[in-house]
């Protein structure tokens, strides 16, 4: 994916990640109170799983899905139940310990806008869900309007 040579898959992925977090705590020695993740749309997947799994300052989601299997559920029906499940946020947020913050925008027509939501209402920690009216899926972040 990416610059990355091979080819991605939620294995991979996830192990990137956790790879990633050890880096920063192991060899640079941050403290994980220093530490936030940030996932945006299947990002949001090992963004969730990291959390869950490690002690972290923050989580950050942004255009995140409940599961990819609801994602496709909404488009295709019954045949979302062919796919496996590799990342099942619905029940992973639930135990992540670090303050969340889930920005969700209402014109997000690719993960509905419902995703958010619900992660935020299961969601047991500090938490905070943010439903930018004019925001699209791939809505730049940082541009001013």
């Amino acid at each position: 994916y990416g610059i990355c040579a091979g080819s991605a898959t939620p294995q991979s992925v996830s192990e990137t990640a956790a790879l990633g977090y050890q880096f920063v705590t192991r060899v640079l020695g941050w403290a994980p109170s220093a530490v936030k993740i940030m996932g945006r749309s299947i990002g949001s997947g090992p963004a969730v799983e990291l959390a869950a799994e490690h002690p972290v300052a923050g989580l950050v989601l942004i255009a995140p899905f409940l599961t990819i299997r609801e994602v496709f559920r909404e488009s295709v029906g019954l045949l979302a139940e062919l796919l496996p499940e590799y990342y099942p946020n619905r029940d992973r947020i639930q135990a992540v310990a670090a303050p969340t913050l889930i920005v969700h925008g209402q014109q997000d027509t690719l993960i509905p806008p419902h995703h958010g939501a619900e992660l935020y209402a299961l969601c047991r920690c500090r938490k905070l869900l943010v439903t930018p009216q004019e925001m699209q899926h791939n809505t730049n972040l940082f541009l001013k309007r």
